[in-house]
């Protein structure tokens, strides 16, 4: 058949003679014949030899054992893996995302709580100086009492005439309603 189609000698004829029977060349023949039609089931039937012992099923070699083997167990883990990556991913961005805006509402009630002390801290500032205030006007009014009930005649005749000065000043700041005698007397 081959000097037929190329018009030469088949030069690898003894390795025909070892590999006619085989598995690998009988099923690629009924392939070829599926697709062929009649013209390759003749051809079939011509390879097979009678006086030629049954072929027996070589064994699986090590690389044909570990195939299945790796290939189903080793894709699946790998698939299972490949598909649950973008399912953690999601789950770890709305993780993040929640934890973002937890966060945000901390900071914020933080703030709130800052500016509340801040506001109250100014309070008790201000109600401070009120109080320093009124000790100065009570601490005033103290003194003015002091210079309006001292005995006048055992003083020296300069020293009454200024603690009269400054009686007169603080009687006439009574009158006009003030209460306070101004700075430094005047």
């Amino acid at each position: 058949m081959y000097e037929g189609i190329v018009e030469s000698t088949f030069k690898f004829i003894h390795c025909w003679y070892m590999l006619r029977n085989e598995m690998k060349w009988n099923e690629w023949l009924a392939s070829m014949s599926a697709s062929n039609g009649e013209q390759s089931t003749e051809l079939a039937k011509a390879s097979t030899d009678a006086t030629l012992p049954p072929r027996i099923d070589r064994p699986n070699g090590r690389d044909r054992a570990k195939k299945p083997r790796t290939s189903s167990t080793a894709s699946s883990a790998c698939l299972e893996v490949l598909q649950k990556m973008p399912m953690d991913r999601n789950a770890y961005e709305v993780r993040v995302e929640a934890a973002t805006k937890e966060e945000a509402k901390d900071i914020a009630s933080r703030s709130d709580r800052k500016l509340a002390l801040q506001e109250e801290q100014l309070q008790v500032q201000k109600d401070q100086v009120q109080i320093q205030r009124e000790l100065l006007e009570l601490q005033k009014a103290d003194r003015e009492e002091r210079v309006m009930s001292m005995d006048l005649e055992k003083l020296s005749p300069w020293v009454q005439d200024y603690y009269i000065n400054k009686q007169k000043q603080i009687s006439a700041m009574s009158l006009r309603g003030d209460g306070s005698s101004g700075p430094r007397g005047q």
